[in-house]
């Protein structure tokens, strides 16, 4: 990544953003703990802190989440929250976070991996705001909040551009995952088929439209990989 495409704001502009939203991860931590006690609360704060840990994504934390007994409510606001921490960390204090010694060697070898997956799902860039919409949204495997954002610096995507893009991604995509799994449970106390049908029906589709995709990029973006 040059370093002329790192956007460097004004510490007051890294502050008021930085601060603004970790308040509101506080504030929604306060609101938890009033509302379920700090016993449950504990125990909704590790499973979210699953969500963290390599290999896991919405579609694995959020079910876990339901099983746990956790509010939807909860699940979705507190999976946008975290998302949009991480984003907005990123976006206005990616180069300071650089020099942090440890953090910053996490976030080189992120964006090592954020570059090598740009190459290889070119059409993010082909379709710009609304392939790197597509990303955020579609649970592919290193599809996240920080990958998004990386992505986001490296095609230079000003903050104002991105966030809204992660933010509307990220509720699409936990709003999708959550009310689906839901739905599934309900139907699992109905009838243990009807679930089972539906998820074999849903895995159908996403197999169907997949492949679909696929052949779409390989003939729009052909020319992008050679």
């Amino acid at each position: 990544m040059s370093e002329a495409k790192l956007y460097k704001p004004d510490l007051s502009i890294r502050l008021i953003f930085s601060l603004g939203i970790i308040a509101v991860l506080v504030l929604w931590v306060v609101l938890l703990f009033f509302l379920f006690g700090g016993g449950q609360l504990a125990v909704f704060l590790g499973l979210f802190g699953i969500y963290f840990a390599p290999g896991f994504g919405k579609e694995s934390i959020i079910p876990i989440l339901l099983a746990a007994g956790c509010p939807l409510w909860v699940i979705i606001s507190g999976v946008i929250i975290l998302d949009m921490v991480l984003a907005v960390l990123i976006a206005f204090n990616f180069d300071l976070l650089l020099k942090v010694p440890l953090l910053g060697r996490v976030l080189s070898h992120f964006t090592t991996k954020t570059a090598t997956l740009l190459k290889e799902h070119r059409w993010i860039v082909g379709l710009e705001g609304i392939g790197l919409f597509l990303f955020m949204y579609i649970p592919f495997m290193g599809s996240s909040a920080i990958n998004t954002a990386l992505i986001g610096r490296i095609l230079a995507i000003h903050p104002k551009v991105l966030l809204p893009i992660i933010f509307a991604g990220s509720a699409g995509a936990t709003l999708t995952v959550a009310v689906g799994m839901q739905a599934i449970i309900n139907l699992w106390f109905v009838n243990p088929w009807y679930a089972v049908a539906a998820v074999a029906g849903v895995a159908a589709v996403v197999f169907i439209l997949w492949k679909l995709w696929q052949k779409h990029v390989a003939a729009r973006f052909e020319k992008d990989r050679k």
